[in-house]
């Protein structure tokens, strides 16, 4: 790249989340891996529908490995060969901030005043820098809690601990923290064991399904695993009145302003000052299966990054930094496990759901969030009954060396369900081995689409 090419190169930082399970490692291998073998010349392709690709414009793409010294790079060479090996497998996520970047070669339309203006110096090719950064969408759902004290935060930590099935799982957390009370004298030994029981309580949660789970570091604490900041759960509220110096309450809600800042303020600041995209990751499907309380635990979870991402001035990560992001992609994952008539309805079912939990239509009048169902992956085959005609799926089930003929069930049309009446079963399709898909790109489900929204206004 000449330095003239790399001053008009197009830099674009584009965040992926997801809660967990949704599927955030398999799509950004995906993602890079497909533009990476991308072969224009090839009439079968899984960057079919990819504007610049059938222009003829996508001339290819290349890894840069030296654009972040101080974040570790998306594990991409390991899930790769997790995905193409002889016995595929699916990677295993990543669990704290990643980044990586893709350098995309095309050819410029002429449109624009970027593409105008090197077109007219004579180059009519030109770089757009994609800067994928990866973070836990558990982190996402602790934004709300910039706008919360620790009491409020408490109590409606509390109420939903004693709530569902939560009442259960986080028994032994609850009765050691009725032994003290508030006003207590703070012991840090003390502290970190409530701390201890209250993260068990939480990946107790989500080893359920629940994704609805604060702090998010609790779960996924990185580089903050052992950290005194960590050290604080929930507590009982003092009935209004000042808690005194050198107590748990007073200690615990201190802890909280720190995480607040320190970790929450920090990390935003740090890695969404330059975000230009987002895609949020959902697993409708492993929710719908898991029931009703799990299906409105991720609502509620969505909910609260729903907020983050209106568009204005007010939002949590407009006032974090500066700036708003110009495009939000919910994307339904795993669309191919549920029958090729039912991937509207999933896609339509999400944005329902988001509708329905965005209260003052901030998503209807927004032109800059969008909702699509998505594979990034494909690992069946659309397929129909030979006795009755009816669709179903062929895939390969976990320790299966056959595909199996399987019937999923409907999606549900409405919001909420009708879980009376409800016909969906989630089975765990695994990857195939195909030793093309390790020089051809993976086969998907409108991933072309996705990058058309994410990125094709960027390569005119």
């Amino acid at each position: 790249m000449t330095i003239l090419d790399d001053l008009l190169a197009r830099r674009l930082y584009l965040g992926v989340t997801g809660l967990s399970r949704s599927g955030k490692t398999v799509f950004i291998t995906s993602l890079i891996h497909t533009l990476l073998r991308a072969d224009t010349a090839a009439t079968i392709s899984p960057l079919r529908n990819f504007d610049p690709f059938d222009d003829g414009r996508l001339i290819g793409a290349v890894l840069r490995h030296d654009a972040n010294a101080t974040i570790p790079e998306f594990p991409y060479a390991q899930a790769v060969k997790a995905l193409t090996g002889e016995q595929p497998h699916w990677p295993e996520p990543t669990r704290g901030i990643s980044r990586i970047r893709v350098d995309i070669r095309y050819r410029r339309t002429g449109d624009g005043l970027r593409s105008a203006a090197a077109t007219r110096l004579g180059l009519t090719e030109g770089v757009l820098q994609l800067e994928i950064v990866d973070y836990p969408g558990e982190w996402l759902v602790d934004l709300p809690m910039l706008s919360q004290t620790f009491e409020s935060w408490s109590d409606a930590m509390l109420t939903q601990a004693r709530a569902g099935s939560r009442a259960a799982l986080s028994g032994d957390w609850l009765t050691f923290m009725d032994a003290r009370a508030p006003g207590d004298p703070h012991d840090e030994d003390w502290a970190e064991q409530a701390a201890s029981l209250y993260t068990d309580y939480l990946r107790a949660c989500a080893d359920t399904g629940l994704r609805y789970l604060q702090p998010g570091r609790f779960l996924n604490p990185a580089d903050l695993r052992g950290a005194a900041v960590l050290r604080f759960c929930p507590m009982p509220g003092l009935g209004g009145a000042t808690p005194a110096a050198g107590s748990l309450h007073e200690a615990f809600r201190a802890k909280f302003r720190d995480y607040q800042d320190k970790v929450v303020r920090t990390f935003f600041r740090r890695h969404f000052a330059g975000l230009d995209r987002q895609i949020v990751l959902v697993d409708t499907l492993t929710a719908l299966n898991e029931g009703r309380e799990v299906f409105a635990d991720m609502s509620a979870a969505l909910s609260s990054a729903l907020h983050s991402f209106r568009h204005g001035h007010n939002t949590p990560l407009s006032w974090l930094t500066g700036r708003r992001i110009s495009k939000v992609l919910f994307a339904a994952t795993k669309a191919d496990h549920v029958i090729r008539g039912d991937r509207l309805h999933l896609e339509n079912l999400t944005r329902r759901m988001l509708h329905v939990l965005d209260e003052d239509n901030a998503i209807k009048v927004a032109a800059g969030i969008d909702v699509a169902a998505v594979a990034a992956i494909r690992c069946t085959e659309d397929t129909r009954r030979a006795d009755n005609g009816r669709e179903i799926l062929l895939g390969r089930r976990p320790g299966d060396d056959t595909d199996t003929p399987l019937e999923p069930g409907a999606i549900p049309l409405d919001f909420p369900p009708d879980w009376e009446a409800f016909r969906y079963r989630y089975w765990d399709f695994q990857p195939r081995p195909d030793p093309s898909w390790r020089h051809g790109g993976f086969p998907n489900i409108r991933m072309p689409e996705v990058l058309n929204y994410l990125i094709g206004e960027d390569m005119r």
